[in-house]
């Protein structure tokens, strides 16, 4: 007995379970209804027709309009406040926070 009569018996084997396969077929009017389902995906409309109907128009325009208005009060109130001008080396520290007390300053140092 050969060492790869084995193998050759198993390949044998596995090629004669595929002799009695048919070939798949497909439910009748598959083609017809897979095809509508794509065509109906194509149509230009389809993908925003939540975008025209005018419960979603109101809605859309109603945040608009609240977000304008916040951003406009909110505007309005920064606008109202004096504005401090610091120059030079302070108005520099200041304005990257550099004037902070450090956790790790010289004074705590032994």
């Amino acid at each position: 007995m050969k060492p790869g009569n084995a193998t050759q018996d198993l390949i044998e084997e596995t090629l004669q379970s595929l002799d009695g396969i048919s070939r798949a077929e497909a439910p009748a009017f598959f083609y017809t209804r897979l095809q509508a389902r794509l065509d109906k995906q194509q149509e230009p409309g389809a993908s925003w027709w939540w975008f025209g109907k005018p419960a979603f128009s109101f809605a859309t325009l109603a945040l608009l309009l609240v977000l304008n208005v916040a951003a406009l009060t909110r505007y309005l109130k920064k606008s109202d406040q004096p504005v401090q001008q610091t120059t030079g080396i302070q108005g520099f520290a200041k304005e990257y926070d550099l004037d902070a007390v450090s956790l790790y300053s010289e004074k705590d140092n032994p």
